[in-house]
């Protein structure tokens, strides 16, 4: 009897397909930044759950996660109504390399974490690149006593909300499309 060796092929960074799964994502994150209204005066930012969604489904190296979370920044900009919309040129790749970081950790060891990964790994990935935007924004206005102003408390529920906003949408999503990918 002849033995088959099988070898596996390491993908060489994002194929064709990847990078349309990814470009859907983000444009319908942009696409449902615009028309969902907010929540008590909070737009959740569903680009960064998007993005995470992506990086879950994809396992891209981290080049390539700083990559997307650079995109994603980009694609930021056209739906942003800060007053600093720039900065999210730094808190995207931040939440896009913490959600890549979080994907180490043993989720699959069981089974209920394995079911609420995308809970989890979203909100955690929403709250880094929320509280990035924070701090820089803290520091780039100089709020000296922004802990005590009102502001402080409202960014910060705007990250809140927009996490298990974000952390429900991918849950929801991860499931249905990583079994859509695999068929593709």
């Amino acid at each position: 009897m002849e033995e088959v060796k099988v070898t596996r092929v390491e993908k060489q960074g994002l194929q064709a397909m990847d990078v349309v799964v990814v470009a859907v994502l983000l444009a319908a994150g942009a696409v449902l930044r615009m028309i969902t209204p907010p929540f008590f005066g909070i737009t959740p930012n569903v680009v960064i759950g998007m993005y995470v969604l992506a990086i879950m489904l994809l396992r891209p190296r981290l080049s390539q996660v700083l990559g997307i979370g650079l995109v994603a920044a980009a694609v930021c900009q056209l739906t942003t109504k800060s007053l600093l919309p720039y900065l999210n040129f730094a808190s995207e790749p931040v939440g896009a390399i913490v959600t890549a970081l979080l994907l180490y950790l043993p989720f699959d060891k069981n089974s209920f974490f394995r079911v609420v990964k995308p809970l989890v790994v979203t909100f955690l990935g929403t709250f880094a690149s929320g509280f990035t935007y924070i701090t820089i924004f803290k520091a780039i206005t100089l709020f000296a006593t922004l802990p005590k102003n009102p502001a402080y408390t409202y960014l910060l529920m705007v990250v809140i909300v927009t996490g298990i906003f974000n952390a429900v949408l991918a849950q929801v999503l991860y499931f249905p499309l990583k079994q859509l990918l695999k068929n593709v």
